[in-house]
């Protein structure tokens, strides 16, 4: 199987909304995450994978954020801020083994 890296992305910052008020509430972006992760099957190996690269991708510009104030704006993560988070989790255990494969050949 031949994933598309940049579909996964898209249509993954695509489940967030376009301004989140981290300042508001400093788990903001945690139950965005968990609503969207409890939304897919856990069997989704590539969406519940992509899900949390996106959400960790998202840690530095929320604590930009918050220390400024700011509303935090989830569609400013670049690919390569995923593709890293993506790369990085899938080398993190063997049990990924064929997922990074699959990954690094697209």
């Amino acid at each position: 199987m031949i994933v598309d890296k940049n579909a996964l992305f898209e249509t993954t910052k695509a489940l967030w909304p376009a301004v989140v008020r981290v300042c508001d509430n400093p788990n903001a972006t945690h139950e965005i995450y968990r609503a969207n992760e409890d939304a897919f099957s856990q069997d989704d190996n590539w969406r519940q994978l992509a899900l949390w690269a996106f959400h960790q991708a998202l840690g530095i510009h929320e604590k930009r954020a918050f220390a400024k104030g700011l509303p935090l704006h989830p569609h400013e993560v670049a690919f390569g801020e995923f593709d890293a988070r993506m790369r990085a989790n899938l080398g993190a255990a063997d049990c990924w083994s064929d997922e990074r494969a699959e990954y690094e050949i697209s």
